[in-house]
């Protein structure tokens, strides 16, 4: 992708552009055209306000606003000196161009703007989104989208090509962008849903539709997870924990797009020649709530020995219990679940206890020896190297970097 249109730095280090000539080194003013109505565009936000506070002089000029509005027409005529915006339709495109300022772009919504993108890599969310769904026991799979949007069908064209390769071609819905699921297109998920084999696993683009897809499941007496496992995409930790049931969905790093945005148009500013070629993020972690967390598999006794995990996994529970409450004898229990699950029901309880000790070390000030008894392990030792072996760090290294990270949104929530 190339520049946006404007001048670039001459030798002399001044940069001429819609706004005039201006020092290498004075302050620059930037304006953000992004959405504060959706977490994407505030975690974008945060990641630009962590790149002010290292003390880089701008001087930034925004709005609030949502992902559909028209540009700014204060942007006509403005003497600025850059912008980082969603670029959200044609229109906004074209008066984008019409500053000759360098533009970045955050959203790639559109293609040939000639607008350098830096933006989230949909492909490799994808892959991350097919080995989690892919590791719940599942043989069928669907992906819930958006039509005519780069970065949804981006997400559909890797998942698709990563589970076609396991064998599994996902069935695929698409539907236009709207602020609510109209009736029509909720009749048609319905059915989707309906026809989907099941168990299935889902990859929804976002969380928001996610959400919608949840509903049309109660609406049709459909067991999450149980008959659909819903994976949404962007960690709207609000929006993930109101869900019913609450959401799992992958963290997709957009704060570490505004940082990366934010140094891009600085060098562009400065001088440099922006880059061509969109410069991808890769995305953090899968956040596993209730919508993926038991395995989703087509033997009920198997679903029922998950479940009885599940709830009593953190006590005193015993592989013979488990196979008590599945109907089954120990060595059925143990033969099925390594060849359905690929694991043993010992290493299916443990993992659940991490799981729990990794939220209770995020979320609380226990001391460690807590943490330990209320994840079900007997001592401290014993939990520690557990948890070692599972996380590939120590307890204590896992609260201290949950805890900067937590102090990090604080601040750049405080800076907007």
């Amino acid at each position: 992708m190339g520049g946006a249109g404007g001048k670039k730095m001459s030798i002399s280090g001044t940069f001429k552009s819609g706004s005039g000539r201006v020092s290498a080194n004075a302050p620059r003013q930037v304006a953000l055209i992004v959405e504060t109505a959706m977490v994407s565009g505030r975690e974008i936000l945060k990641g630009i306000g962590r790149f002010l506070r290292e003390g880089h002089g701008w001087t930034v000029v925004h709005e609030p606003r949502n992902l559909l509005d028209p540009a700014p027409r204060w942007l006509e005529g403005w003497k600025g000196h850059g912008i980082i915006a969603r670029v959200a339709s044609a229109e906004m495109a074209e008066v984008l161009r019409r500053t000759r300022l360098p533009v970045v772009d955050v959203l790639g919504l559109l293609r040939d703007t000639n607008f350098p993108l830096v933006h989230v890599d949909d492909a490799a969310i994808a892959r991350m989104a097919a080995r989690h769904l892919g590791g719940l026991g599942l043989s069928s799979f669907g992906f819930y989208g958006f039509v005519g949007e780069n970065w949804s069908e981006q997400r559909r064209d890797a998942f698709c090509a990563e589970m076609e390769m396991r064998g599994a071609p996902p069935r695929v819905l698409e539907v236009e962008r709207r602020l609510r699921l109209s009736p029509k297109q909720g009749r048609r998920l319905r059915e989707w849903l309906r026809r989907l084999p099941k168990p299935t696993g889902v990859l929804v683009c976002n969380d928001d539709l996610a959400n919608d897809l949840l509903q049309c499941c109660r609406q049709s007496d459909m067991e999450v997870p149980e008959q659909v496992a819903v994976l949404g995409v962007d960690d709207d930790d609000a929006l993930c924990s109101i869900a019913c049931p609450p959401l799992s969905s992958i963290r997709a790093a957009h704060a570490e797009v505004g940082y990366q945005a934010a140094l891009l148009l600085q060098r562009w500013m400065r001088g440099g020649v922006p880059p061509k070629t969109p410069v991808w993020i890769s995305p953090g972690e899968v956040l596993t709530r209730q919508s993926t967390d038991v395995m989703a598999v087509a033997d009920p006794r198997l679903q029922q020995a998950l479940r009885c995990i599940q709830e009593r996994g953190c006590g005193k529970l015993s592989v013979d219990e488990i196979a008590r409450a599945a109907g089954l004898s120990r060595s059925v229990l143990q033969r099925r679940f390594r060849a359905r699950l690929g694991k043993t029901v010992h290493a299916a309880i443990r993992r659940h206890q991490v799981e729990t000790a990794c939220r209770l070390l995020a979320d609380t000030e226990l001391p460690m020896a807590e943490v330990a008894a209320a994840s079900g392990f007997p001592h401290a030792e014993y939990f520690s190297h557990v948890f070692r072996e599972e996380m590939e760090m120590t307890p204590r290294r896992y609260r201290l970097a949950m805890r900067r990270e937590a102090r990090s949104e604080m601040r750049a929530g405080s800076d907007q």
